[in-house]
């Protein structure tokens, strides 16, 4: 990106967005706009490998908690009771459906919760270790032997970094090699065929090599 290209994207960029970038780019407009769009390109690289998480750990914890509770709606079955959050989440879920005039089958219910509704049953909510995790969902992770509490550690922290590629905010002060690294290790807890498929093509570890200097 030259100087020209560069004034041109500022013009019609809030000043409050490039502001993030200059600052750690020591004032340097090019450098900022420059460092811009790579955290742009690198969010772009990262929403592939999360898409494959999120969807895959949809379908598994989905499959365990039909299996626990003998019903596709398994959200509303009572011995589910599930905390305020994740009640809300299906709420807005069947809203959005509704608006959308969308029937809210069990199945567009699923494909409406967010990640972070998936995340949060992997948390400590009501008594989720005991009630969910030891009879149900650490099926769904066959490769993991590890804590409940650290899986959703992992788990949340990659909700973050999901969340801020969807609001298109800076993620470039993140360790975004160990976040990859993470996605594909999740993954592999989950299938090893497809952990490996992920990182054969991804092009993360590519982007993060090119990344601009902060500065001239």
């Amino acid at each position: 990106m030259d100087r020209a290209e560069a004034l041109r994207l500022r013009r019609v960029l809030s000043q409050a967005r490039i502001g993030e970038y200059a600052a750690v780019c020591g004032g340097d407009t090019v450098a900022a706009l420059r460092l811009f769009c790579w955290n742009t390109e690198v969010a772009g690289g990262l929403y592939g490998p999360l898409q494959h998480l999120e969807l895959s750990l949809r379908s598994v914890m989905d499959q365990q908690m039909r299996q626990l509770f003998g019903r596709a709606d398994w959200w509303d079955a009572p011995a589910a009771d599930l905390h305020f959050g994740a009640r809300q989440k299906v709420t807005d879920a069947r809203a959005q459906l509704r608006r959308q005039a969308i029937p809210a089958t069990p199945q567009e219910v699923i494909n409406e919760l967010p990640f972070g509704f998936w995340v949060g049953l992997l948390g400590s909510g009501n008594r989720y270790d005991q009630r969910l995790w030891r009879t149900a969902l650490y099926r769904a992770f066959p490769h993991y032997r590890g804590r409940r509490r650290d899986l959703h550690q992992k788990l949340d922290y990659l909700r973050v970094l999901r969340n801020k590629i969807a609001h298109h905010s800076p993620i470039h002060h993140r360790h975004l090699h160990a976040d990859h690294e993470t996605i594909v290790e999740v993954l592999g807890y989950i299938d090893h065929g497809l952990a490996g498929l992920v990182r054969r093509y991804s092009n993360v570890p590519e982007i993060l090599a090119r990344r601009p200097p902060t500065g001239q």
